[in-house]
C-alpha cells in the first residue's frame, strides 16, 4: 500500500500566481462536478482580476486545494475593503452571476476539501464572508449548508431546457399558434428595414471587440431610458473586460456574440457564454429607436434556434425572475445568498445592512429614478458602493 498523500491549501493573491496554475485550473474545469461553473473558469476569473484588481480594492483570494501535484478544488474569492467592512466576496462580483466552486467529479476527498476550504475562510481575517446567488444542489451549497441564508435573498434562475428538442424545427413546431404568429410578425416587420442577417461570432472575429462594446452601449441606453441602475455597468473598463474574454467555435466553448442585422444596420446583440453545453445569456442589447419592432425578441428566437442546432442543452437567462423570462423558459433553479459573520462588524453587516438597510435603499432608488440618475452622474462610485456592498 502506498503512502497517503495529504491535502494542501494554497491561496492565490496575484495575477502571476493565477497564471502559474492555468493548465491545472483548466484541467479541473473539464472535470468539475457542477454544471453552472462558467463564472469560476480560468478565463473569466483571470481576465476579471487583470481588469479590476489593480485599484487594490478587489484583492484576489483564490483558495486552491491540492493533493500532491493535482489540483482537486478551487474557490475563487476576493477581499473587498469598503465602508469600514472587510468582505470575503465572490471573485468577479458584481459581474459574476453564479457563486460556486470547482471540485472534481469523483468527490472522494470531499470531507478534507470542505475542512480546508472553511479553514481558508477563517484565515482571511475578514469581517464577513458572502456568497451571492449560490445554486441549489451545487458543491458550494453543500459546503455552506449550515451557514445563514440572507433574509430575502431567495431567487431563481430561469432556463429553457433545449435538450427536449431534437432540432430547431422541432422547437418551432411545438410553439402555440399565437407564439408562431407573433414571432413571424416581428421578423416580417423588422425585415422591412432590410434583409435580416443573423450570425454568431467568436473572439477571433475581427468585429468581436467592437460589437461587444456596441452591445454594452445598447444596454446602457436601455438602463438610462428605463430609469434603472447597474452597479456592474458603473465600473470603468467593463467593456474592455468583456472584449478580453476567450471563446472557441470548434470546441463550442467560451464567449460568443449573437449578431442580428437588418440590411447593414445592427439591430440587436447578445453576449453569451457556453460551458459544458450550457449557454448563459449574459447581456442583451437592441437598437432603442427600433423598440416597437422588438428586435431583441427576434434575436433571442434566432439564438435559441442556433443553440439547439449546435447541440447545446440549456438557454440560461440567469437570476432575477421577469415576465419576459417566464415566456421564454420552462425550467428554474433556486438560488440563495449566504453570509457568515466572522466578528462583531460582520454581524452588524450580515444582520442589519444586507437583509434590511440595503433593500430599503434599493427600493428608494427605484422610486426615484430621475433623482437617482442625476446623482449617479456625479457620484457613481458612491452609488455603486451603497447598492452593492
Amino acid at each position: 500500500m502506498g503512502s497517503m498523500v495529504t491535502i494542501e491549501t494554497k491561496v492565490l493573491g496575484t495575477l502571476d500566481e493565477i497564471d502559474a496554475i492555468a493548465p491545472a485550473w483548466r484541467e479541473l474545469e473539464a472535470r468539475c462536478a457542477d454544471p453552472l461553473s462558467y463564472f469560476q473558469s480560468f478565463d473569466w476569473c483571470r481576465n476579471w482580476v487583470a481588469q479590476f484588481s489593480a485599484d487594490g480594492n478587489h484583492r484576489p483570494y483564490i483558495v486552491t486545494i491540492w493533493r500532491g501535484e493535482r489540483l482537486i478544488a478551487l474557490w475563487p474569492r476576493m477581499i473587498v475593503d469598503m465602508a469600514g467592512i472587510r468582505r470575503l466576496e465572490t471573485l468577479g462580483a458584481p459581474h459574476s452571476q453564479y457563486c460556486g466552486l470547482l471540485v472534481r467529479r469523483d468527490g472522494t476527498a470531499w470531507p478534507g476539501i470542505a475542512k480546508a476550504l472553511l479553514a481558508a475562510v477563517r484565515a482571511s481575517r475578514c469581517d464577513v464572508t458572502i456568497s451571492r446567488a449560490v445554486p441549489e444542489g451545487s458543491a458550494l451549497a453543500r459546503l455552506l449548508v449550515d451557514k445563514p441564508v440572507v433574509r430575502g435573498s431567495d431567487n431563481i434562475a430561469s432556463m429553457l431546457d433545449l435538450s427536449l428538442f431534437p432540432s430547431s424545427e422541432a422547437y418551432t413546431a411545438q410553439l402555440g399558434k399565437l407564439q408562431k404568429r407573433n414571432r413571424n410578425r416581428r421578423r416580417n416587420h423588422l425585415a422591412r428595414l432590410g434583409e435580416l442577417h443573423f450570425e454568431v461570432i467568436w473572439p477571433d472575429h475581427a468585429e468581436f471587440g467592437a460589437l461587444v462594446r456596441q452591445c454594452t452601449e445598447m444596454k446602457r441606453r436601455w438602463l438610462a431610458e428605463t430609469g434603472r441602475f447597474s452597479s456592474g455597468f458603473s465600473m470603468a473598463g467593463y467593456e474592455d473586460f468583456l472584449a478580453s474574454l476567450g471563446g472557441n467555435a470548434a470546441r463550442l466553448s467560451g464567449a460568443c456574440l449573437s449578431v442580428l442585422r437588418a440590411g447593414e444596420r445592427v439591430v440587436a446583440l447578445e453576449l453569451g457564454f457556453i460551458r459544458q453545453r450550457h449557454y448563459y445569456a449574459y447581456i442583451g442589447g437592441f437598437d432603442w429607436d427600433l423598440r416597437e419592432l422588438s428586435p431583441g425578441k427576434v434575436q433571442m428566437d434566432l439564438t435559441v434556434n442556433w443553440l439547439i442546432d449546435q447541440g447545446v442543452d440549456a438557454y440560461d437567462l440567469l437570476i432575477n425572475p421577469a415576465e419576459y423570462k417566464a415566456s421564454w423558459t420552462n425550467k428554474s433553479v433556486a438560488v440563495t445568498s449566504r453570509a457568515e459573520a466572522l466578528n462583531w462588524r460582520g454581524r452588524l453587516y450580515a444582520s442589519a445592512w444586507l437583509p434590511s438597510l440595503r433593500p430599503a435603499l434599493k427600493q428608494v432608488h427605484g422610486l426615484l429614478p430621475g433623482l437617482a440618475a442625476r446623482v449617479a452622474n456625479v457620484l457613481k462610485p458612491a452609488i455603486c458602493l451603497l447598492l452593492y456592498v
